[in-house]
C-alpha cells in the first residue's frame, strides 16, 4: 500500500470539501498535528480513525486506503425524493441537463454570499 497515494486522498477531500484541518480533527478526536502527520505520511491513522474519517468526509475507507480513485462510496442510500430528482434527470435532454446545473450552481453560489 503506497502511504503517499493513500495521504494524498486525505488531502485532496478535505480540500474538496472546504474542511479545515482543525475541525477534521476536532471530529476525530486527535490533534491537528496528528492530520497533518496523516497527510504528509509521517504517521499512519489506526484503523478505528480511518473508519471514522470515511464517516465524516462521506467517503470510504477505500479512498482513504488508496484502493480506489472514487471518492464516492458505493453504499449511499437516497430517499424517495432524491430517487425522484435523478429519474427525472436521466429524461432531459443534454441540453436541459446543462441549464439545470447552472440553475443549481447559482443557487449554491448565492448561499455563499
Amino acid at each position: 500500500m503506497n502511504k503517499n497515494n493513500n495521504m494524498n486522498n486525505l488531502k485532496k477531500i478535505v480540500k474538496e470539501q472546504n474542511k479545515s484541518l482543525t475541525s477534521l480533527a476536532v471530529e476525530l478526536e486527535v490533534s491537528q498535528e496528528a492530520i497533518s502527520q496523516y497527510i504528509s505520511g509521517k504517521i499512519y491513522p489506526k484503523t478505528s480513525t480511518i473508519i471514522k474519517m470515511a464517516k465524516i468526509l462521506n467517503t470510504s475507507a477505500d479512498y482513504l486506503l488508496g484502493l480506489t480513485d472514487n471518492p464516492t462510496p458505493n453504499n449511499i442510500k437516497l430517499n424517495e425524493k432524491e430517487n425522484h430528482l435523478i429519474d427525472n434527470y436521466r429524461k432531459l435532454s443534454n441540453i436541459e441537463k446543462v441549464q439545470i446545473d447552472s440553475y443549481i450552481q447559482a443557487i449554491i453560489d448565492l448561499k455563499k454570499l
